[in-house]
């Protein structure tokens, strides 16, 4: 028998705790079986102990790439004056635009890009006199 995801209650585990694992798995397969696919299609008759649910409630990261023309352009989130981003990314080219957001009422804008392979934010502001704030890694 072979177990994914924690120790039956039959086993034996090397400790006294059992210390399952907590969290989704994808594409489990052995010996060329995809063994999620089997026992969701019922398939395989799989013995289980705990909750086992056929979807996972994290929300999955989906990779995006881009080339040198294209880009992914959302809405913003009118009458809030808070920006907030996170990602994660790769690159082979040393230049290249992250980021990049107008402000409400011509107020200035927010870039984030990679200059000779160091990521810098700049903050455009059209009301004051100092109007670019740079960042640099």
């Amino acid at each position: 028998k072979i177990t994914f995801g924690g120790m039956p209650f039959s086993g034996k585990p090397s400790s006294n705790s059992r210390k399952n694992f907590k969290g989704c798995m994808e594409s489990i397969n052995y010996n060329g079986n995809n063994i999620t696919d089997l026992a969701k299609r019922k398939k395989l008759e799989p013995s289980n102990v705990g909750n086992l649910s056929f979807s996972c409630v994290e929300p999955h990261t989906v990779p995006v790439f881009f080339n040198a023309t294209s880009y992914l352009e959302v809405p913003g989130r009118p009458s809030q004056d808070l920006f907030s981003v996170s990602f994660l990314f790769r690159t082979w080219n040393p230049n290249g635009l992250l980021v990049f957001s107008n402000f409400a009422d011509d107020l200035g804008n927010v870039e984030i890009d990679t200059s000779e392979g160091k990521v810098s934010v700049h903050i455009n502001v059209t009301q004051v006199k100092k109007n670019r704030i740079d960042i640099s890694s």
